[in-house]
C-alpha cells in the first residue's frame, strides 16, 4: 500500500514540474498546433485602434438586453488560423443570451487578422477579447 502511494504522491510532481519544456524550432512545429507564447501576436488589422473603430461601428446592442438592463464584459477566445481566419471561436464568460450572442456576431464578421509569428513562421494562436456592453 505504502508503494503504491509514494507512486501516485510521485506522479504530480512530474506532470507539474518547474523544470522547462524542451523548446522545438519553428520549422518543426505541427502546422495545426495552437500557440499561446509566440514572437509576434496576431492582430487586427490596423491596430488596436482600428479595432475599437470597428467593434463600436459594429455592435448593436440587443432591444431586450436594453429593456432588462443588462449590461457587463464578454470574453470571447477564438484561434488566429495561419491565413489569419478565425476558427473555435467561443465565450468564455459571458452576460446574458443576447449579449453573448451580439459578441460572437461581431466576432465572426471582423475581417481577417494579421496572424501571429514565431521564429520568422506565420502560426496558428490563441486569442482573446473582452467586449464591453453598457448602457
Amino acid at each position: 500500500m505504502k508503494a503504491i502511494l509514494s507512486v501516485l504522491l510521485f506522479i504530480p510532481m512530474v506532470l507539474f514540474s518547474q523544470e522547462p519544456m524542451i523548446e522545438m524550432s519553428p520549422e518543426k512545429h505541427n502546422k495545426d498546433e495552437i500557440h499561446e507564447v509566440v514572437d509576434e501576436p496576431a492582430s487586427f488589422p490596423g491596430g488596436s485602434t482600428e479595432m475599437m473603430k470597428y467593434i463600436g461601428n459594429t455592435v448593436k446592442y440587443p432591444k431586450k438586453s436594453i429593456e432588462n438592463k443588462e449590461e457587463g464584459r464578454v470574453f470571447v477566445e477564438f484561434v488566429v488560423n495561419r491565413d489569419g481566419s478565425f476558427s473555435d471561436i467561443k465565450i468564455l464568460r459571458g452576460v446574458s443570451k443576447d449579449i453573448d450572442t451580439e459578441a460572437l456576431r461581431v466576432v465572426k464578421g471582423m475581417p481577417n487578422w494579421t496572424p501571429a509569428e514565431l521564429g520568422g513562421k506565420t502560426v496558428r494562436s490563441r486569442a482573446r477579447l473582452p467586449l464591453s456592453f453598457t448602457l
